[in-house]
């Protein structure tokens, strides 16, 4: 970059290095906002140590994860549990992109984050210009809809892209109705069906009975299937990750590694597995 350039001109050509590094990193929807709204109100995590001093841009990225084999018959994890662990697939990836950053602009820090992160990463890929925030609190593209997994990077570069005000969703009701457990909008989380299905421990049979109505041994995926907004949304996952496996099995349990799910260990869901089993067996 020459040193008599302007900063707005700087800044253009920062930009485009980040668009080619994206579009070369398999990235189709990216942007960039500014990293003040953020300053004083950083998510408490380990991972707000690594922002970089004087931090002045949150570029942000979506992995796209849906494809159409999670459409087929007989799925029973949520979508995004389909694919290999998105920390380590997108992790991989993220960091290579902020690497090559680096590489490309040495006298600036790029530090990325995929989900333990201090930035609220929803809100942060709102103000890029990534979509609208829907009452479940997920990121609705206008591609790819609520089926993608959020990164980002902080930089002490300055874009100077002024960054948009998050918008909210159209307000339609649909995923409040369809909430199994009734939790939305911002209502009590207790009976929300996605952390019962990871609930450590023995269930009561009203809880029992709540994972057998939603069909899924991990997760719940009930909100973003009414989305109105997620009608249109297009199956062109990532290239970082593979074939999905849409079903769970006891054999299965035997190796967690690489799977969304494996934090919580063979217990839990041979537990769902045996309320999924019980149902088959009673005919309930």
């Amino acid at each position: 970059m020459g040193k008599k350039q302007g900063k707005g001109s700087i800044a253009m050509e920062m930009w485009e290095i980040f668009r080619q590094e994206a579009q070369r990193a398999g990235f189709s929807a990216f942007g960039v906002c500014p990293f003040a709204p953020f300053a004083d109100r950083l998510l408490l995590c380990r991972a707000a140590a690594r922002i970089p001093a004087g931090a002045k841009s949150v570029l942000s990225v979506l992995f796209p994860y849906r494809s159409a084999g999670m459409e087929e018959a007989g799925r029973n994890l949520s979508r995004y549990a389909c694919v290999e662990d998105y920390h380590m697939a997108g992790g991989r990836v993220l960091q290579e992109l902020a690497g090559a950053m680096a590489r490309r602009i040495p006298e600036r820090a790029f530090v990325p984050f995929l989900d333990n992160s201090p930035i609220p990463e929803v809100e942060a890929a709102a103000r890029c210009g990534l979509g609208v925030v829907g009452k479940n609190g997920l990121l609705l593209h206008p591609r790819y809809g609520s089926w993608v997994f959020i990164g980002e990077i902080v930089t002490d570069a300055d874009f100077m892209e002024a960054g948009e005000e998050p918008r909210g969703c159209p307000d339609c009701g649909a995923c409040a109705a369809a909430c199994p457990g009734k939790c939305l909008p911002g209502g009590d989380r207790t009976g929300c069906l996605s952390a019962l299905t990871q609930k450590k421990g023995a269930l009561t049979e009203q809880e029992e009975e709540a994972v057998r109505r939603g069909g899924l041994i991990w997760g719940c995926d009930a909100c973003q299937e009414v989305c109105p907004l997620n009608r249109r949304a297009v199956c062109e996952p990532h290239p970082c990750f593979s074939s999905p496996s849409t079903r769970l099995t006891e054999e299965g349990l035997v190796n967690l590694h690489g799977k969304a799910y494996g934090w919580r260990g063979a217990e839990v869901l041979r537990r769902n597995l045996r309320i999924f089993s019980e149902k088959k067996e009673t005919g309930k």
